[in-house]
């Protein structure tokens, strides 16, 4: 990856140079303004939802999330120490509102308790949960989509909801077919 981002850097602005050199700088600050603002956005999401996740995790419901959601964890990724339980589910409640930012940090230190106590199913399933990502509400995505104008910023969420539940079934039971717990 880090060599093809620049190769196709490098021909588009080889590119651009012979099909219309008047736009090329125009084309670079445009593009640089675009990711300064979207960067702004997500940045403000995310800090919204860190302090939301901080203010549970003081308050306690951090704790009674994760008794909330430790049926679900236990099905889904079999049974695991305290640690990595309250670590998985605040992963999965972040993943959950569409905030992959804040659930990467949450899902490494999920996946190192997981492999202290040796737990390699665990830490697979996690893997995958985490790629396939269940969102009930996709927030980044949302908050890009009205930064950017759309017409409708929410009309994602059915179809995130159902291509995420369909990714993520299959991804856990293709996990418990095939990783020896």
């Amino acid at each position: 990856m880090n060599v093809i981002f620049p190769i196709i850097l490098l021909v588009s602005a080889i590119a651009l140079l012979f099909i219309a050199p008047n736009e090329f700088l125009s084309a670079l600050t445009g593009g640089a303004k675009m990711s300064v603002s979207l960067s702004a956005t997500l940045l403000s999401v995310y800090l919204v939802w860190c302090g939301l996740f901080e203010i549970l995790e003081r308050s306690g419901l951090s704790g009674k999330l994760s008794k909330i959601l430790k049926l679900p964890v236990r099905l889904v990724f079999g049974k695991t120490d305290g640690e990595s339980e309250r670590y998985i589910t605040m992963n999965v409640a972040a993943n959950l509102l569409g905030i992959g930012g804040l659930a990467t940090p949450l899902g490494i230190n999920a996946a190192e308790s997981l492999e202290k106590s040796k737990n390699r199913f665990a830490t697979v399933m996690l893997l995958v949960v985490a790629s396939t990502s269940l969102q009930l509400l996709p927030a980044s995505v949302i908050s890009l989509r009205q930064e950017l104008g759309s017409a409708d910023p929410s009309g994602v969420i059915l179809p995130s909801l159902l291509s995420t539940l369909v990714s993520s079934f299959c991804g856990i039971m293709l996990t418990k077919v095939f990783i020896k717990r």
